[in-house]
């Protein structure tokens, strides 16, 4: 299963409403924040729209941050572990909202997968050596 995280219930119950339209069969799950799971074996164009809509309600949620003032607000991006665990990484909530309107959340997420992993197994090679020994 895909998992799409939120911030706002309302926004996530929009993004079911859109799932639902979509006839895409969805989960929720509040055990680790506001979770909207599908499944993975969706075809391109489905999942394209899927990951267009879901965009959009993030920058919906980037402005509410925005807009609101929250005394208790959290963001982070779940990974997996070397080991399979699964971890989440939590983001300082202004800076999250700033990367969302630069960068998607799959490549934050690839990005924060890529540095868990790096922490998990440490190479203080050089960075212009290659993971094969040979310089870049």
């Amino acid at each position: 299963m895909l998992e799409y995280l939120f911030f706002d219930e309302s926004i996530r119950d929009r993004f079911g409403e859109f799932l639902k339209t979509k006839g895409v069969e969805y989960r929720f799950s509040d055990k680790n924040g506001l979770i909207a799971m599908v499944p993975e074996e969706l075809s391109e164009e489905l999942d394209a729209a899927i990951d267009e809509q879901y965009e959009k309600l993030l920058q919906e949620t980037a402005e509410l941050l925005e807009d609101e003032v929250i005394e208790h607000s959290a963001a982070g991006v779940r990974v997996q572990l070397s080991d399979g665990t699964p971890c989440q990484v939590r983001i300082d909530p202004d800076l999250f909202a700033r990367m969302l309107g630069c960068i998607t959340l799959e490549e934050l997420r690839e990005l924060v997968q890529d540095i868990a992993l790096a922490v998990e197994n440490p190479d203080d090679e050089s960075i212009c050596h290659t993971p094969d020994g040979k310089k870049s």
